[in-house]
């Protein structure tokens, strides 16, 4: 009995161990917390190791600038990909869609990367029809900032109020 109950424990840590927790972050933390916020077009590049770990890169044609600074295109580094016959995949790593138009909040690692705020809280797909932009939703689970399991609705706005909203926060700085 004893032995299936440590089977049991030990599937459902290693079921959890494959999961990732976000920490919840509002459209204003991510606005404050974020090294560049930038809109634009993505094309698929390169995947390449950084140490023991894949990115798959992407160049980010930018076509608004909210925050930072920068030329006309951008490295943007996701964790994972195919190189080499290995695979390596990460949850919480959003996908993109090449051709694509988003709203990225992006941080400039310590390793020198450019990656979204957040895991896939700092994307935002752009419907250019109705000139909104929606948070891209993740099945991760998520906390707030004292640790309590919560859900979170997706962001959905205007660009138009996006952009002024984004800036009057980086504005204020608070």
């Amino acid at each position: 009995m004893r032995s299936l109950q440590f089977l049991i424990l030990a599937g459902v840590v290693c079921a959890l161990a494959s999961a990732s927790t976000l920490q919840h972050l509002t459209l204003k933390d991510m606005a404050l917390q974020s090294s560049d916020i930038v809109r634009g077009h993505v094309q698929r590049g390169k995947t390449a190791w950084h140490g023991s770990q894949l990115f798959t890169h992407y160049t980010v044609f930018v076509s608004d600038r909210w925050k930072g600074a920068g030329g006309p295109a951008m490295d943007l580094a996701l964790a994972g990909g195919v190189l080499d016959g290995r695979r390596q995949t990460w949850a919480g790593t959003p996908d993109l869609t090449e051709g694509r138009e988003y709203v990225l909040f992006l941080w400039h690692s310590p390793s020198g990367l450019n990656l979204i705020i957040g895991l896939s809280q700092g994307l935002f797909a752009v419907n250019t029809e109705s000139a909104e932009a929606l948070q891209t939703s993740t099945s991760e689970p998520m906390v707030d900032g004292s640790g309590a399991a919560m859900t979170a609705d997706p962001v959905r706005m205007s660009l138009a109020e996006m952009r002024k909203y984004v800036r009057q926060t980086i504005a204020e700085g608070r």
